[in-house]
């Protein structure tokens, strides 16, 4: 049964900010957000001069202009990883080129692209292997095979565009011909790789003329990135809120898809379009640490620096009478919800998933390859390992921006991203320390602490008879007063003559 698709722009809900919705069969399955603020970096070009070369890292750190250096690896990308034969098929490399790492040195001015957004304290990552996107083709100034997206199913469509590629590009160029194509024009994909082609030589002329480091590309554009890369034939709509960009879409695709015109709407409702598509409401649970499954078990997410943790508990049944059987079903129900957490939150890297140990081990790979069918519309790479016998998965996610986390929230001032704080009892203890080493000197007098409100809640009640004790032991006098400009687990002692 064919997914019913549809991309929501939501644009006139905050100033200066625009979000994308995409969904299938009305459930929201991917979330894009984008300021002025902070707008994307990947896909930016540079010229930038290196700062440092790190021999232990095999790595350069490159001065873009940012706030943070790029980071270089000295290994040059074989074309092998570019034109991936998962997704794509390459024609065979007749030149059996010999990979050689980067000769650079510190000074040294050069043209570099960035591929991830930099992310807590790590910096850009970025390579010297330059890539322009268009709506059919991805142009490499730099490579000289041709990758035809796989998706492209029939092998005579592959191989008359894979001719025609070869007719229309130079010798140096590298050419992906994206799964648009299959339904353009000649001309039109003709037209897309000569533009591209005069892209990169204004990119090339002003890098001669100016000093790093320097923007020469920015292809932040969003709202034409999206249309560009995602809104295709499988999607049956692209509904806008806001006319100007609505009038911007269909002269886009006036140029490069006049087909899809018909597909595009203007929402012109009273109620929000996030609120009318009941996106708002899933955009509360997006940062939520577990998610309830149908069967009655939840699944638990912990994002780290390091790695994303998925944990799968079988919850309110643990009592069923066949506990194989509750297994299976909450593994399975929990594999399809782990996916489409996966690509929500736009979880990448490292992903741990813990699934409940199961006896047969044919339950398990049917677990499995439900969780990668359920990850089959993702647009990121995604590498399996096997399943161990202690019931986990591990697999990695492409990054190339950071997850929903970190653009939803930041870092808790009081916790710095432990998820816990030191407990009432111990803040408690550590004053009546405090107050001990001074006791000396507060003997006979009045003694004020001051303490965040809920400490000072704690002290007042469940505290209350221990102070007292020690106030008598101790022959002082203290009083408890709260003082919301306090963090929760700071205090002040002051003496009151």
């Amino acid at each position: 049964m064919k997914q019913k698709k549809e991309i929501i722009i939501a644009t006139n809900a905050i100033e200066g900010e625009i979000r994308f919705a995409i969904l299938e069969n009305s459930q929201l399955v991917e979330l894009y957000l984008e300021h002025d603020i902070r707008k994307t970096l990947v896909g930016r070009v540079y010229k930038g001069r290196v700062e440092n070369v790190i021999t232990g890292l095999r790595g350069a750190f490159v001065n873009l202009g940012l706030k943070k250096n790029g980071f270089l690896p000295l290994a040059d990308i074989p074309e092998s990883e570019i034109f991936d034969e998962s997704t794509l098929e390459v024609e065979p490399d007749t030149k059996k080129r010999e990979i050689k790492p980067l000769i650079i040195n510190p000074g040294q001015e050069i043209i570099c692209q960035i591929t991830k957004e930099p992310i807590g304290e790590k910096g850009a990552r970025i390579t010297s292997y330059i890539s322009l996107p268009g709506r059919y083709l991805v142009f490499f100034p730099w490579a000289s095979r041709i990758g035809i997206s796989r998706r492209i199913h029939e092998r005579r469509v592959r191989g008359k565009l894979r001719d025609f590629a070869k007719r229309i590009k130079k010798p140096d160029v590298g050419l992906i011909i994206r799964t648009s194509a299959q339904t353009a024009s000649e001309q039109e994909v003709k037209n897309e790789y000569y533009e591209l082609e005069r892209r990169w030589s204004n990119i090339e002329l002003q890098a001669k003329k100016e000093k790093a480091p320097i923007l020469l590309h920015d292809d932040s554009d969003v709202l034409i990135k999206v249309v560009r890369d995602m809104f295709t034939h499988e999607v049956d709509a692209l509904v806008v809120d806001d006319e100007p960009k609505y009038k911007r879409v269909i002269e886009y695709l006036n140029k490069i898809a006049p087909s899809l015109k018909d597909r595009v709407s203007l929402y012109k409702g009273a109620t929000p379009i996030f609120e009318h598509y009941k996106v708002e409401q899933e955009l509360s649970k997006i940062i939520e640490r577990k998610i309830w499954l149908k069967s009655g078990g939840f699944i638990t997410v912990d994002q780290t620096e390091a790695l994303v943790a998925i944990d799968i508990n079988s919850g309110k049944f643990s009592s069923e009478e066949d506990p194989e059987r509750l297994i299976f079903q909450t593994n399975l129900e929990a594999a399809a919800e782990i996916a489409h957490q996966i690509r929500l939150r736009d979880l990448s890297g490292l992903i741990i998933i813990d699934f409940i140990d199961m006896v047969d081990s044919k339950k398990m790979d049917i677990v499995v390859r439900e969780l990668k069918m359920c990850l089959e519309n993702d647009r990121a790479k995604a590498d399996f390992s096997k399943v161990s016998r202690f019931g986990i998965l591990e697999m990695t996610r492409e990054r190339t921006r950071p997850g929903l986390l970190h653009t939803l929230t930041e870092l808790c001032p009081i916790c710095k991203g432990l998820g816990r704080v030191i407990s009432r009892t111990e803040i408690a203890m550590k004053i009546e320390h405090a107050l001990f080493l001074k006791s000396h000197q507060l003997k006979g007098r009045k003694v004020k602490i001051m303490v965040s409100p809920l400490v000072h809640d704690f002290m007042t009640t469940d505290r209350q008879d221990q102070l007292a004790n020690f106030a008598k032991k101790f022959q002082m006098a203290l009083e408890i007063r709260p003082d919301t400009a306090l963090q929760f687990s700071d205090y002040k002692i002051l003496m009151v003559i």
